[in-house]
């Protein structure tokens, strides 16, 4: 199978670095100012606002600056899917930014890039960094119906096929066993006939002479 011809996008390594130049001193900044704002809170209960905000920022940049440092040092990887969404957004007011879903995974780009993408169901090659999603190459691919939503790309295929191969061998062996159930009609081992029992034979009862009251000689005696 041939593989599509890669469009290489320039300067991605630059914007990986630029975006680390710009969020690590934001998110140093503002946990320094959160610092100081909960020291202030302690005195001050009206400084605890101050501080949800200073550290909602700090959580937001050091995500954004801790996924640019790891991709200054990272290999692009390679995902194959459908273009689920575009879309376009203003960031920060002004900047107005470019972005595309596909297999669950946003990726901003640059705007040239994005008109020259599939609409909305195409399928397309993209080559990324991991934690940025910074684009380095695209390809426009065919892409199967069944790989849309079940089939992994990457180090994920190669995990589906090995759980499919352990899968079969105990399936296999599973269908290979007789089940053990009552009525099977499988089961080969014959039917071992119980003996019968023989009613025992009842003993007749015994006669049983009523007791008499009183002696003989007595009778005797009152006849006369």
């Amino acid at each position: 199978m041939n593989r599509p011809q890669m469009q290489l996008r320039e300067g991605a390594h630059q914007s990986v670095i630029r975006s680390a130049a710009i969020w690590t001193p934001i998110f140093i900044a503002s946990t320094a100012l959160g610092v100081a704002f909960a020291l202030v809170a302690l005195d001050s209960p009206g400084a605890w606002v101050s501080f949800a905000i200073a550290a909602l920022i700090a959580l937001l940049s050091g995500v954004s600056a801790l996924g640019a440092l790891r991709d200054i040092y990272s290999e692009p990887i390679r995902t194959t899917g459908v273009i689920e969404r575009k879309w376009r957004k203003s960031d920060v007011f002004i900047f107005r930014g470019h972005y595309i879903l596909c297999r669950k995974r946003v990726f901003r780009i640059p705007r040239e890039i994005y008109d020259a993408l599939p609409e909305v169901g195409g399928g397309v090659l993209l080559e990324h960094y991991p934690h940025t999603s910074a684009l380095t190459a695209w390809a426009k691919a065919q892409v199967s119906a069944g790989m849309k939503e079940t089939e992994p790309s990457g180090d994920g295929a190669e995990q589906a096929e090995n759980e499919r191969g352990t899968q079969a061998p105990a399936a296999q062996l599973a269908e290979s066993q007789p089940s053990i159930t009552d009525g099977d009609s499988r089961s080969t081992t014959p039917a071992v006939e119980q003996p019968r029992i023989a009613p025992e034979a009842v003993a007749p009862r015994e006669h049983v002479e009523p007791p008499s009251f009183g002696a003989p000689n007595d009778d005797a005696k009152s006849s006369r």
